[in-house]
Parts: structure tokens; C-alpha cells; sequence
């Protein structure tokens, strides 16, 4: 659902049902200071804690959200949890429920935020997936947490694009044998570095789950500077959150 322009967040562009809110933070309207100005909202990156929750109260009341957002400790795999019943840990890089008044959030500076909806809008979901989550297979988790991948619609978010994102031969031969099919998201550089497209695995990736609606922002977090956080641009930054809730 196409939402109006905002200075703290950008709404997800995409034929969701009208009763879910989606999209994703953005870097201004905080109150941290350099290297994370200014609306961080990650507790884990050096920032000063009181300034993060200051950022997080912010964002909660800007966007009128029916409760705090559920904030998980990603770990860079593949666990995925329900935030149904409120769960006893927070270990974990994705989250769904099939409750109003949930927020499902995933914190980025580079990885890929991807949000799920099915088309009645009965289940919401959102995951953190970089190559360590992806070689791990949270996509196809994430895609299995539903009953129905046919009628899953997908937004993926703001993250670094592949003309910024170089990896090394580890990296790429891990993708590999997670997947043949993602070779074609390489473009090689020289023996043992290649440009990595991570847009294109995540679709790849969706696409041979069954999943077919899937649309993005295009936007590049090491490009718009002036946006994002990005992690491979800057090293020491904040994170942008990626949420989605039921009206």
C-alpha cells in the first residue's frame, strides 16, 4: 500500500492488504551523536544505550504503533521465531505472527531486511539475511513458516548493492554449494574476488521456493548516504529497522 513520503521512515511500496504497515527507518531524526546520527536504533553497535531507547521511543510514537517493536539479538543464522505468545528468547535473525498488535522488526547496515505477508494479510513476518543467514537458509525457512508460499507477498528492502559489494572466494563458494543456482548473482573480478548481487539470491532463492510476488525498493544503503547506514561504507555506524504489523 502506497503510503506518503516521511522524514523518520520509508513505507514499503507493495500490494499488501490495507490493514498491514510496513517498511523501513531512516537514519535522521534521532538524538545519537557521530558515528550514529542520528536515529540508531541498535543497542549492540557502541551507540550509548539511553540514546538508542530514546531513538526506539521515538520511531514507536512517530509511527503510532499499536506496541514496541519485538527486537531480536540477530545472530547472523537461521533461526526464525514467534512473537505470538512473546518469546522467551530473542536470539535470532527473523520473527512472525499471525496477531494484531505484533511488530515484527530486523535491524540492517548492508544485509538484507525482508518482509512477509500472506494475501489476507492473516500472517506478517520479517528476517535479517546476509550470505551467513542465507548459505544457512533462512529465505527457505522463513518462506516455510507459511502454509501457502503461492500466495506470499514480498518486500525486500533497502541494502548494498552489488557494485559495492565485494566477497571473497570463501563467500562465494559457500553460496555456491548452498545453491548452484546463485552463480549467476556473481560477477567475478579477478581469482579470488567477485562483485555479489544479494537482491538476486534473495529472488532466486524465493522464486525456486514458489514465491512469485516480490517487490523492492531498489535502493542501495551504501549509496544513500544521506538514508541509510551502511556498514561496509562507514564500519562503525547504526542500523535501520525493518518492521511490519498489522493495523
Amino acid at each position: 500500500m502506497t503510503q506518503p513520503p516521511d522524514d523518520l521512515w520509508m513505507w514499503a511500496d507493495w500490494p499488501a492488504p490495507k490493514k498491514i504497515r510496513a517498511g523501513t527507518s531512516l537514519r535522521f531524526g534521532g538524538c545519537s551523536r557521530w558515528p550514529y546520527q542520528d536515529l540508531n536504533l541498535a543497542l549492540h553497535v557502541g551507540d550509548l544505550p539511553e540514546n538508542v531507547i530514546k531513538n526506539r521511543k521515538i520511531l514507536t510514537r512517530h509511527l503510532s504503533l499499536p506496541t514496541a517493536p519485538v527486537w531480536l539479538e540477530q545472530i547472523h543464522g537461521a533461526k526464525i521465531i514467534s512473537i505470538d505468545a512473546g518469546p522467551e528468547n530473542f536470539s535470532a535473525d527473523g520473527s512472525y505472527t499471525t496477531q494484531q498488535n505484533k511488530v515484527c522488526a530486523v535491524m540492517t547496515a548492508d544485509c538484507v531486511p525482508i518482509l512477509f505477508c500472506d494475501v489476507g494479510g492473516t500472517q506478517i513476518g520479517a528476517i535479517h539475511a546476509g550470505w551467513r543467514g542465507i548459505c544457512c537458509g533462512i529465505i527457505e525457512k522463513a518462506v516455510q513458516a507459511f502454509s501457502r508460499p503461492a500466495s506470499l507477498q514480498i518486500w525486500i528492502g533497502p541494502c548494498i548493492s552489488s557494485q559495492h559489494y565485494i566477497v571473497g572466494k570463501a563467500v562465494y563458494e559457500q553460496c555456491l554449494a548452498h545453491s548452484i543456482r546463485l552463480k549467476s548473482a556473481f560477477h567475478q573480478i579477478n581469482t579470488d574476488h567477485w562483485y555479489c548481487d544479494l537482491v538476486k539470491i534473495v529472488k532466486i532463492i524465493l522464486k525456486k521456493s514458489g514465491v512469485d510476488s516480490i517487490h523492492e525498493s531498489g535502493l542501495c544503503t551504501y549509496t544513500e548516504d544521506s538514508l541509510f547506514y551502511s556498514y561496509r561504507r562507514d564500519g562503525k555506524t547504526g542500523r535501520m529497522a525493518t518492521m511490519i504489523w498489522m493495523a
